[in-house]
């Protein structure tokens, strides 16, 4: 291309000296500088498109701007520094519900004092006053996107800070004869918040990380529901204790507990090697409130029907037994069992029945309460009543 131009340039200077016949004109530097021009001008062009390319570049690769993050949620805390009626150390507002944490016993009347944290009166956390530890739970479809948490805080460190901004000092709570240095707060699940102790001491700060809580899809027949289970990290996460709630002939199954900060955690197992152990932890409740209903299907394969159903609920003070109605219409009257100053009922039932409805008696044999909401037949995972 460049040849070619600089030839046709040539002939055409050529043309024009010889019809005028001027002075000598110094040819090559003309062509020189037609050569520079062009260059000049297809720079100019090249530049002005490169330039838009890397605005246009800019544009489409630049990350989007971040999203300005939610403050946290506002939380009340007793201005006296002790916890108020009923142990409340916390509470406030979060997505519309209202919410309350305290410490509180959580045995059934005339046993051993069991302390507890729990959100609005159930769902239960079981603690010791060691400090450090620390937890946080979902509720699930009771508060959908939030999470819950709360922080035993040592002597040396008067409050925390959330995400920079919301400053929460110590609220001290003293249950069971034990004494309990406690902050607590709601949180939106789609953000960990950032948590910074303040302490007036010297040293090495303490670290607090909130253990992740899912926010993915609903829990199958295969990945049982967490909702209302405090994750928890510290001292509080060891088994406080455990028993066997049922059984069959000659030990053919078993109905396990073990209660502690990861709340009530049966094991349903039967010696047949077809039949693989089946374990769900369900929310810990409080004498009065919600119970968790929990199923645990046995089969070999994992989601086929070919083998019993364990059934355990931990049942308020009241109740002195509870009546399985079963699909061939047969019933079932459990006696529920103590177990660390709380009841307990468990039982299981064959592959070909379903089971349809649960009815709570008192000792004098009068219905406390009633209900068909049960955990769907192989379904592995519970359902919350209130009786």
């Amino acid at each position: 291309m460049t040849g070619t131009g600089d030839a046709e340039l040539r002939q055409r200077v050529r043309r024009l000296l010889e019809v005028v016949e001027p002075p000598v004109a110094p040819v090559d530097a003309i062509i020189r500088r037609g050569r520079g021009i062009r260059l000049r001008r297809a720079g100019a062009v090249i530049g002005g498109v490169t330039l838009a390319g890397i605005v246009a570049a800019a544009t489409v690769l630049r990350p989007p701007a971040p999203a300005p993050q939610e403050p946290p949620f506002r939380v009340t805390v007793p201005a006296s520094g002790i916890a108020g009626p009923g142990g409340v150390f916390a509470s406030g507002t979060a997505g519309g519900h209202a919410w309350r944490l305290a410490v509180q016993n959580i045995a059934d009347p005339g046993y051993r004092c069991l302390p507890a944290i729990t959100v609005n009166g159930t769902d239960a956390d079981p603690v010791s006053p060691d400090s450090g530890n620390y937890a946080a739970m979902a509720p699930g479809p009771a508060a959908p996107g939030l999470g819950f948490a709360f922080i035993q805080l040592p002597a040396d460190t008067d409050r925390i800070v959330l995400d920079g901004q919301e400053s929460l000092p110590a609220t001290t709570a003293t249950i069971c004869g034990q004494r309990y240095r406690l902050v607590g707060f709601a949180y939106r699940l789609t953000h960990r918040p950032r948590i910074t102790p303040v302490s007036p001491a010297s040293g090495r700060p303490a670290v607090y990380k909130l253990p992740l809580i899912s926010t993915g899809p609903p829990a199958t027949a295969y990945t049982p529901p967490t909702y209302g289970v405090w994750a928890s990290v510290g001292s509080n996460s060891a088994v406080l204790t455990g028993g066997v709630l049922a059984s069959g002939q000659n030990q053919d199954w078993l109905i396990q507990l073990a209660f502690g900060s990861d709340g009530n955690c049966y094991e349903f197992t039967a010696p047949s090697a077809l039949n693989p152990d089946s374990t769900v932890c369900a929310p810990v409740s409080t004498p009065d409130g919600p119970e968790a209903i929990t199923a645990l299907p046995l089969a070999y394969p994992r989601g086929a029907r070919n083998g019993p159903t364990g059934y355990a609920v931990q049942v308020s003070p009241a109740t002195a037994h509870l009546k399985a109605t079963l699909s061939d219409r047969s019933t079932q009257l459990v006696t529920p069992r103590v177990v660390d100053g709380r009841k307990y009922a468990a039982f299981a039932i064959g592959a070909s029945l379903r089971l349809e409805r649960l009815t709570w008696l008192n000792a004098a044999g009068k219905v406390i309460a009633s209900t068909t909401a049960l955990p769907r037949s192989g379904y592995t995972g519970y359902t919350q009543f209130q009786p």
